[in-house]
Parts: C-alpha cells; sequence; structure tokens
C-alpha cells in the first residue's frame, strides 16, 4: 500500500500538474516501469524501447519483398526483418460461435 502511494506520488510528480497531458499509452507505461523501477532501467537501456507486436487480421499479406510466412502453433503468420511493422498474425475465431446451445437456465 505504501509503495502504491509512492507511485501515484511520483506519477503526479513526473505527469505535472495537469493530467491532460498529450501522452500516449507507450509514454504512460514508459512513465510507470520508470517509476516502479529506476534501477532496472538505468541499468539496462533497452528496457525503455518501443516494441513492435503483431496485428491480427483476417487475411494476412506481405507488404515488403522481405516479408514471409511461417505457421506456428496452428497459426498463420507474416514476418518482417525489415520493417517491424509488417508483423502480422492470423485472427482465430471465438470458440464460443461454435457452441451449440441445447437448453438455457434461469438461475
Amino acid at each position: 500500500l505504501l509503495r502504491t502511494a509512492m507511485l501515484a506520488r511520483s506519477m503526479a510528480a513526473t505527469l505535472g500538474s495537469s493530467p491532460q497531458r498529450a501522452f500516449s499509452i507507450l509514454a504512460r507505461s514508459t512513465i510507470w516501469r520508470q517509476a516502479e523501477a529506476p534501477s532496472t532501467a538505468a541499468s539496462n537501456p533497452f528496457s525503455l524501447s518501443a516494441v513492435r507486436t503483431f496485428k491480427d487480421v483476417d487475411v494476412l499479406s506481405k507488404r515488403c519483398k522481405d516479408c514471409y510466412f511461417k505457421k506456428m502453433d496452428d497459426r498463420w503468420y507474416t514476418l518482417c526483418k525489415t520493417h517491424g511493422r509488417h508483423k502480422q498474425r492470423q485472427r482465430m475465431p471465438d470458440d464460443r460461435h461454435f457452441w451449440i446451445v441445447t437448453h438455457r437456465t434461469r438461475g
């Protein structure tokens, strides 16, 4: 509880008096990581770098000549060594859409 209060205080000091400042989600998470573990952030310069994650899409496409398809864990991926923003992942359907409901109970 004390650590949470200290984190909130440091966040308020970092963000300033106006919480409506135009920070992106990535900047907020970076600030939280700095407030949680300043020694870790100082010792590892790569801990604050942005990470490109996969975009879930229905139809995969190659966006440049270096993009390639790979199947892992029953799912297709588009990977690219040149541009990290080209990474895509096949969207998997939700299993609940395929449920066959035989009856309904009231509870």
